[in-house]
């Protein structure tokens, strides 16, 4: 009897298992990022590629996203290039995405780094979704004619930091 109740809890618990597994997703040719589980996709007409996991717990949200800004602006890769080498580039990259955040979000923390010899911008931002307080951390970067947007959403303050670590860990940038 007792190894029948066995089977059933583990064919019960088996998809769950299944649907909670870490998923790698290519952004591009060149970067890569780990969700911690199967994203949702949405393919904004072959302009842009958003990636999305909601925990079931509501405490973070996981997304990241790859625009063409070849095909929505008529950027070019080597105007993006020569760009990134002015700071003021990167001011105003970070002030256009936290415009679209609403007026009351603020940037607490913003640097510029190097990640597998790429640049980044990593900046965190506190702002309200829905009547709550919401920390924005995102990572951004650009890959030839692409931007790309590394960003998690801490929604309550149970969000786990050790997943938070572990997926701006998993970005992969020019390793395949």
């Amino acid at each position: 009897m007792n190894k029948l109740l066995l089977i059933r809890l583990i064919l019960i618990l088996s998809p769950f298992s299944a649907i909670s597994q870490e998923t790698q997703v290519q952004l591009t040719e060149k970067v890569s990022v780990t969700f911690p589980e199967k994203p949702l996709m949405r393919d904004m007409q072959g302009v842009s590629v958003q990636y999305y996991v909601r925990l079931a717990d509501s405490t973070a949200n996981f997304i990241a996203s790859s625009t063409n800004l070849e095909k929505s602006s008529g950027m070019t890769a080597d105007l993006l290039q020569a760009a990134q080498q002015q700071d003021e580039f990167w001011e105003q990259t970070q002030k256009g995405f936290v415009a679209q955040l609403g007026t009351d979000a603020t940037v607490v923390s913003s640097e510029l780094k190097e990640i597998y010899g790429k640049k980044v911008l990593h900046f965190v931002v506190s702002a309200t979704r829905n009547g709550a307080k919401v920390e924005i951390t995102v990572y951004m970067l650009f890959d030839g004619i692409y931007t790309i947007n590394i960003i998690h959403q801490k929604r309550s303050e149970e969000a786990s930091v050790e997943a938070k670590n572990k997926y701006f860990a998993s970005l992969q940038i020019g390793v395949r």
